[in-house]
């Protein structure tokens, strides 16, 4: 007869080798498959998600250099106006400084010429000091435009430099230099 020994350990002393059920391990192979892919797919996602995010703040960071740029040229050109309109500026004063300087001196000066009869055939104004020449009939008439220019509160230090009796075109005239200084 035949005998089959259904005890783990036989007479031999060996014990039987465990059976691993095949489908349990299919199965969790392929469930470990599917939770590898799923997170490798959430990791990329997550990956594609944060590039978009560095590319819009890629772009808006673009756009706002592009705005800073507009307003660094705008202060640029702001700053070139700004220094060509002190520059005008400038001139300008210079020019009413100028201006207002020998306009005021002719002023008094006419006003001190008009009863006398002589002329003036040279007026030179440099800052301060100005130089008259000019021609009168008689010496009177100088002296009384000499006394004429002390009166005025505009003018100091007149000096009468020259007044000598001259010819032209025979007529007799006294030809005269001045020299004085504006106040102030």
């Amino acid at each position: 007869m035949i005998r089959i020994n259904l005890l783990s350990a036989g007479p031999k002393g060996r014990q039987a080798k465990p059976q691993y059920d095949v489908r349990a391990q299919v199965l969790l192979g392929v469930g470990l498959l599917v939770i590898t892919l799923s997170a490798c797919w959430w990791y990329s996602a997550s990956l594609d998600d944060e590039i978009a995010t560095r590319q819009t703040e890629k772009s808006e960071k673009e756009k706002q250099v592009a705005q800073l740029k507009e307003q660094v040229k705008q202060v640029s050109d702001f700053e070139l106006r700004k220094k060509q309109l002190e520059d005008k500026n400038r001139i300008i004063d210079q020019l009413e400084k100028s201006r207002v300087g020998p306009v005021k001196v002719m002023d008094h000066v006419s006003h001190s010429l008009e009863p006398l009869k002589l002329w003036l055939v040279k007026v030179g104004v440099t800052g301060q000091s100005i130089e008259l020449e000019g021609r009168a009939l008689t010496n009177d008439d100088v002296v009384e435009f000499v006394n004429n220019l002390r009166r005025t509160d505009y003018f100091s230090d007149i000096n009468l430099q020259e007044s000598r009796a001259a010819v032209e075109s025979q007529i007799s005239l006294f030809q005269f230099k001045l020299g004085f200084r504006l106040k102030g």
